[in-house]
Parts: structure tokens; sequence; C-alpha cells
């Protein structure tokens, strides 16, 4: 049987352009905040949940919408993820995250470490995160999301 969840993350900047990591625990690995999406809950309202839960950090997303200017109530447009991954969790096709990644921004700087989840965390340049412990994926996607945020002069 295949475990499909969707999960929420934030590659959250600050002003000055250093993003927020937290060592996982259990993975062992630094991370951008994130996790799954509850029953119910709207993805946009679970990436900031997310970071608020693990880093006591407040941040909006950069806003992805279309724009689409509807006018009736039935209907409205969700903030779009940067990026939507696929993770095989346990290497084997059967636990899988359904990732959408959001590209935020921190309304404040100092942070709380959640103890039961992190260990650990800080504000770090896309530089040098390339030398943290973390998976390919991650860099990747910081890398772009740098890239974006610089190419589209983002404050």
């Amino acid at each position: 049987m295949i475990n499909n969840h969707f999960t929420a993350t934030g590659i959250v900047f600050n002003k000055y352009k250093q993003i927020l990591m937290i060592f996982h625990k259990k993975l062992q690995v630094w991370l951008p905040p994130g996790g799954h999406i509850e029953p119910n809950e709207l993805p946009d309202a679970a990436v900031l949940r997310e970071i608020f839960e693990e880093t006591g950090i407040k941040a909006e997303i950069i806003p992805e919408k279309q724009n689409l200017l509807l006018t009736h109530d039935n209907c409205q447009e969700l903030e779009r993820p940067f990026i939507v991954l696929l993770e095989d969790i346990e290497s084997n096709g059967k636990h899988n995250h359904i990732d959408m990644v959001y590209i935020c921004r921190s309304l404040n700087e100092d942070y709380t470490l959640q103890e039961s989840e992190v260990s650990d965390i800080g504000w770090f340049t896309s530089d040098k995160i390339r030398n943290l412990k973390t998976y390919e994926n991650v860099i990747k996607t910081i890398e772009k999301a740098a890239e974006y945020m610089k190419n589209n002069s983002v404050e």
C-alpha cells in the first residue's frame, strides 16, 4: 500500500536575505521548517503554522497568485507554491510526501526552538547552506528560491 502525505515547507528569508533552517532531531539533517498538512487545513495556512510551531517565527508567503480578480465568493485563489516535490521518504515508493514549498518572508527574527522535533536553528546564507548536512533537493530548491528572490527584487 502506498501512503502519500501532503506537506508544506517554508523557505523563510529575513531582511538580510538569510534563510531560516532547523536541525531535525529524527532525521539528523538541516531543513527549512515545514511538516504535514492537517486534515481540512489549507496548504498555505499549514506552511505558516508549521514555521511558527517549529521556530516561533511569524512569516508571510511571498505572493505567487495569478490575480484572477474573482467576483464571486464561492471560489477563491490560494497562494501558489514555489515548487511541488514528490519525496520518496523510505526509498521504496510506499511512503511519499507531496511537498508544497513556499517562499516566505519573516516578520520577526528572534526564534525559539521547538525541542520535541528541533535540536538547533539558525539563519544562514544560501552559500553556507551548501555546506550543511542536508539533502540535495533542499540545497537545489533553496538555490532556486534565492535566485528567484534576487531576480524579482522581492523585498
